[in-house]
């Protein structure tokens, strides 16, 4: 991986959960850690194989590679919100991991 490709700082968010006064269960998130990475939105040919395939797969972030990481946690990228759908430790070499994302509204 080229490090001049990580040029977007995101924040890796766990879900945390608590129970308000009514005692009902809020889903917050917390950010685990703020790292460098490759912001990427799908365009073109890869969008549309992503959608022949029924994907709701809309880009890929890729960041140095991690062991702590879940797919239930997200991405904050700015103001957007990322769920991730799947996360690929590219070819296996534990260098970068590549994580297929989709926008959400917080």
């Amino acid at each position: 991986m080229n490090a001049g490709d990580l040029n977007k700082r995101v924040e890796l968010q766990i879900p945390t959960t608590s129970t308000n006064s009514m005692g009902e269960t809020i889903l917050t998130y917390t950010t685990r850690a703020t790292v460098w990475a490759a912001v990427e939105p799908m365009s073109g040919r890869l969008l549309f194989e992503a959608q022949q395939a029924n994907s709701q797969v809309q880009g890929r972030v890729r960041i140095r590679y991690r062991t702590d990481i879940k797919p239930t946690w997200r991405i904050k990228y700015g103001t957007r919100y990322l769920e991730i759908l799947s996360i690929v430790n590219y070819k296996e070499a534990n260098d970068d991991l590549q994580i297929l994302y989709k926008e959400t509204i917080d």
